[in-house]
């Protein structure tokens, strides 16, 4: 009603006020150190006080999980309570590969939080973004209940005057007026934690979560984005193949974003696909071809592609939407990451360690980011916070979940020849523009794997990265051989080595299958041994006599 929105406009004036500003700001860091300090007072002292008493290594890292998950929840109820930039990190926290598993579990949930806000705030907003024009004056139409609400913004269908249907994204008015202050809070605690708390390395992640802020609140970047990938991408793929909504420039800025309405389905949503009658294998391909060229011919990376940023209409044409925040390898970067694909793909292990060298990251885990790569192992591999506890699971059956986390670590080794406990230390090292464009290629292999897996994802990054070595030895007249192998070749060289490639990519899912069967029998035998050995222990331990002590008679 016309006095509930005059009410919330009220409202909404008065927390602008400069004296409102700073009562809030001292609220909210009082908030977040209530959940913050904890942390170490009670969470990380607890931990200590619990591993005293522990001499056996598995027990020190099962409460090491405990301390992680811990630590975890109170982050997830801090972004509750506080909303905007801190849902936004504990998002990123949960995103990245180095954060521990508790971490990752318990904040996923972050991912689906939203809460609608007033469309008074909102509407305030888009008249300070352009001068005190109302949306009533801007739009012919306006839905005024949001169609997605987000931590940072939400999103409206409009209809422009000229008809066109429309989206019409606005950001939350708190983040913006609290972001110099919620940044430096949590960089201050997350340094302050990762120098109190052994393990927890999250210092680096202040940084990324500043960088990764600035981009996501800038609606002109995400604008400036999406064209660029629109016209970059044009000369490779029609309209008809892969659209980039249209930006309505004169309707967007800083803190709003009008683009062009398009109607799909997501990629995942198979039984869509289906009755519509699109070619499934069609459009994966196009999908994995698409990402492959942004990241090894152009360099300009959109690194978010989850399923409900790629939708596919009823013809079959792919709609790419979300652009806030995308990533450019340099060609040195672009050259180097390409290098290692092809590496991988040919199993030629000498190149593999020299073009995991050349990334800063230790050689002797080649392997093993091999494997994060192909089949992102730490899935498998890391110590489980509460193993299950089934009614029919039992000390005999043996099931990679009963494995020991030490028994994981001691096949990983044997296998691999590495130490998972230095798996952080592998995505530490990485250029940190690397690793969200390691979390694409995660989410790019799970969307073919929800299709069905119906292309073989490496014939098209083996095509884009030889693409873009050979565009960039054309590039420049002065490459070093020894610092990247991209010189011009003769034609009949080329052809052997993409026959090469062709054979390689077509065995390499094989060796990968064999692979993980490799570990999955290790997994099984070092688990029915140790299920073997707990159930003749149990049975000693059952059949020894009793003994009790006998009071001694007086005298």
């Amino acid at each position: 009603s016309t006095a509930t929105a005059a009410a919330a406009i009220a409202a909404t004036s008065s927390d602008d006020a400069p004296w409102r500003f700073h009562v809030d700001s001292a609220r909210r860091f009082a908030t977040a150190s209530s959940h913050f300090v904890p942390m170490y007072c009670v969470d990380y002292l607890n931990h200590r006080a619990r591993v005293r008493a522990l001499d056996d290594d598995d027990a020190v890292r099962a409460s090491r999980q405990i301390l992680w998950h811990d630590m975890a929840v109170r982050m997830r109820d801090l972004a509750r309570a506080q909303g905007g930039i801190y849902v936004k990190a504990g998002q990123h926290v949960a995103a990245q590969p180095v954060s521990p598993a508790p971490f990752r579990d318990v904040l996923k949930v972050l991912m689906d939080d939203s809460g609608a806000r007033a469309f008074a705030e909102d509407a305030m907003t888009f008249e300070e973004e352009f001068g005190g024009v109302t949306i009533d004056e801007a739009f012919a139409e306006f839905h005024r209940v949001p169609i997605a609400s987000a931590s940072l913004a939400q999103v409206y269908r409009a209809k422009t005057f000229a008809g066109e249907d429309v989206a019409v994204k606005i950001q939350q008015r708190p983040v913006a007026r609290f972001l110099k202050g919620d940044l430096a809070t949590i960089e201050m605690f997350y340094s302050l934690l990762s120098a109190l708390i052994p393990g927890l390395r999250f210092q680096w992640l202040a940084d990324e979560t500043r960088r990764h802020m600035s981009e996501e609140l800038d609606f002109g970047a995400e604008a400036a984005n999406a064209m660029k990938a629109a016209k970059m991408l044009s000369n490779e793929f029609s309209d008809d193949e892969l659209h980039i909504p249209r930006v309505h420039r004169h309707l967007s800025s800083r803190r709003v974003l009008t683009m062009e309405w398009c109607q799909g389905d997501r990629i995942d949503d198979v039984d869509s696909l289906r009755r519509n009658g699109v070619d499934i294998g069609d459009v994966a391909g196009r999908v994995q071809k698409m990402f492959a060229k942004m990241t090894f011919v152009h360099g300009f990376v959109h690194v978010d592609p989850h399923p409900g940023n790629i939708l596919v209409d009823r013809t079959g044409r792919v709609i790419l939407l979300d652009h806030g925040v995308y990533r450019t390898l340099d060609d040195d970067l672009r050259m180097k990451w390409a290098n290692v694909w092809l590496a991988l793909i040919r199993s030629d292990d000498a190149a593999l360690r020299n073009a995991t060298a050349s990334l800063g990251v230790n050689p002797d885990m080649s392997q093993f980011f091999k494997l994060i790569l192909t089949l992102m192992p730490t899935q498998v591999i890391e110590d489980p916070l509460v193993k299950p506890n089934d009614a029919e699971q039992s000390t005999h059956t043996s099931t990679m979940d009963s494995l020991s986390p030490a028994g994981k670590r001691m096949v990983m080794r044997q296998i691999l020849g590495v130490k998972v406990e230095d798996q952080s230390q592998l995505f530490e090292k990485l250029p940190r523009d690397l690793l969200l464009v390691l979390k694409a290629n995660n989410l790019l292999r799970f969307i073919n794997e929800q299709l069905g897996s119906p292309v073989n994802r490496f014939k098209f990054i083996a095509a884009a990265a030889n693409e873009g070595l050979q565009t960039s030895s054309s590039a420049s007249s002065s490459t070093d051989l020894s610092d990247v192998q991209t010189i011009k070749r003769g034609v009949f060289t080329r052809m052997r080595e993409r026959l090469g490639d062709s054979v390689a990519i077509s065995l390499l899912p094989l060796q990968l299958l064999l692979l993980k069967s490799q570990l999955a029998w290790a997994f099984w035998k070092l688990g029915k041994k140790q299920a073997a050995s707990a159930s003749a222990a149990y049975a000693a331990s059952a059949t020894a006599p009793t003994t009790s002590a006998t009071p001694a008679k007086p005298p």
